[in-house]
């Protein structure tokens, strides 16, 4: 499946809201609380799209995949918890990718991360860190695959623990 990127458009909400509708229902039907919350909301895409952070991944004219990738650093990952970063180098956030549920499996995710590592390497940034529930197993392994290495838990700002991992490349 042929996969381009390019910034999210306010016009894409839309699209972006039925994405994470579906991923809310993958999470809850199998016991996953992440994002039961009503988190993330079209408000959160619209601070991503003003800040130049947001992304969506189209395949014949249809967006099939958002992510957010962002260079601004993540208070929540001041702190880490049984371990430590693997250095302190800039870098960048990978935060709410999300993949149509008819697509999963065909490698758009892995498409996205390999799109922000060319991203940030435009930027002389050679670190992506990124973090996610302690029962998304299917990112877990997602992550790993890609050369992610778990670095430890960080906090997020509602108290609620995430597993961290962090990319030198």
């Amino acid at each position: 499946m042929n996969i381009t990127f390019r910034p999210t458009l306010k016009e894409d909400i839309g699209r972006i809201m039925e994405l994470v509708a579906a991923a809310q229902a993958w999470f809850r039907d199998r016991g996953i609380d992440q994002w039961q919350d009503g988190y993330p909301t079209a408000a959160v895409f619209e601070q991503d799209i003003l800040r130049g952070n947001s992304y969506v991944g189209v395949v014949d004219d249809r967006v099939l995949l958002t992510g957010c990738l962002s260079f601004d650093g993540e208070p929540t990952y001041r702190e880490i918890f049984e371990g430590g970063w693997l250095n302190e180098a800039p870098y960048g956030v990978v935060h709410r990718l999300v993949v149509d549920p008819a697509c999963k499996g065909r490698g758009l995710a892995g498409a996205f991360l390999h799109f922000c590592y060319a991203e940030a390497s435009r930027r002389g940034i050679k670190n992506i860190r990124i973090d996610t529930h302690l029962q998304n197993l299917p990112m877990q392994r997602l992550i790993a695959r890609h050369g992610f290495l778990h670095c430890g838990r960080i906090v997020l700002e509602s108290g609620a623990d995430r597993e961290a991992y962090q990319l030198m490349f």
